[in-house]
């Protein structure tokens, strides 16, 4: 009994070995012969696609194709009114090979624009007669009106629209500037002279900003045949950290007439303003503002108090007026 048991056992040890659990010779020759089933069944399938492709795109097919188009030679002292379609759709048959490059690499038909009228469908057989073998069943539209006027040039400034924020204490010193800032456009004269301005229609969106701006910008041509002398222009812009100033400075009376004097009650205005770190010490030097009442409001007041203008006067610097008080003085004529 005890070797029947062992014998038992033994089959059992094979039956595990030839399954697969134990690593070894037999598991890496099992891998390979499925890796060779793989690659044979999928160079079945390469050659068994080829071989239906070649037998089937012999035979004959009608399709569609969408054929570009381009106006021809145009006179110089013509522009069009409206562009030409991109593309036409053409109604083809013929051998599919030849319908299959047809299809992937539509040739471009250039447009003969010396009458109003062009018939289309003439001018895409022209231009499609090196292929054997196909035929041209329609064109789409057939015929194509061409409009034209004469051409006029004309000098406009460049417009981006801009939504721009910065950091915390950080802003533009100066103005943005673009370069160039104009650009000369060209095109059929009822075009043209309805434009004023070049306008960039993506708007210009930056946030967080706390460096110089630089940045090249495209003139998207949304107008139809004009065109630009320009491609893009480059938007530029002096960004700064802002500090606090502050001054006080006396009222004074505009337009006073002679033989009269007005005191104020408090005479002086303490002004708050924000001025770039980098002027900060020459604009601390010096009274940047001006604080005045013209007299004709103290002559249109009945309730004895104004509130004075504040004017900025040292126009080289970038300041920014965030608060002055007080908001109101009392005043009080002298006659002399």
């Amino acid at each position: 009994m005890a070797d029947i048991s062992d014998n038992n056992i033994f089959d059992r040890l094979k039956g595990l070995i030839k399954s697969g659990t134990k690593p070894g010779v037999e598991e890496t020759e099992v891998s390979f012969m499925r890796r060779e089933k793989i690659i044979v069944f999928a160079g079945a399938y390469i050659m068994a696609v080829s071989l239906w492709f070649i037998v089937n795109l012999s035979g004959s097919f009608s399709i569609n194709v969408n054929v570009p188009i381009e106006p021809g030679n145009i006179p110089e002292n013509m522009a069009l009114t409206e562009e030409l379609p991109e593309f036409v759709q053409v109604g083809v048959s013929g051998d599919g090979w030849q319908l299959l490059n047809l299809y992937n690499d539509p040739p471009v038909v250039v447009i003969n624009i010396e009458n109003r009228e062009v018939n289309l469908f003439d001018q895409v057989r022209q231009r499609l007669s090196y292929l054997q073998g196909i035929d041209i069943a329609k064109v789409q539209p057939l015929l194509l009106s061409i409009d034209m006027e004469p051409k006029v040039s004309k000098k406009v400034p460049v417009k981006v629209p801009s939504e721009i924020s910065f950091q915390n204490r950080f802003g533009v010193v100066g103005s943005p500037s673009f370069s160039p800032d104009s650009i000369t456009i060209t095109g059929a004269e009822s075009m043209i002279e309805e434009i004023d301005e070049w306008v960039v229609h993506d708007t210009l969106r930056l946030s967080d900003v706390r460096d110089d701006i630089s940045m090249n910008i495209s003139l998207n041509k949304n107008e139809g045949v004009i065109e630009l002398s320009e491609t893009k222009v480059t938007f530029t812009a002096n960004v700064s950290e802002f500090t606090e100033g502050e001054t006080m400075v006396y009222i004074r009376t505009r337009g006073l007439p002679r033989g009269q004097n007005v005191n104020y009650n408090p005479s002086s205005v303490t002004i708050k303003f924000d001025v770039p770190i980098e002027q900060f010490a020459d604009v601390e030097q010096m009274k940047p503002y001006e604080v005045y009442v013209p007299y004709s409001k103290i002559l249109e007041d009945s309730s004895g108090f104004v509130t004075p203008d504040i004017e900025l006067v040292e126009n080289q610097f970038e300041l920014r007026l965030r608060s002055f008080q007080p908001k109101a003085v009392a005043y009080f004529i002298v006659l002399n």
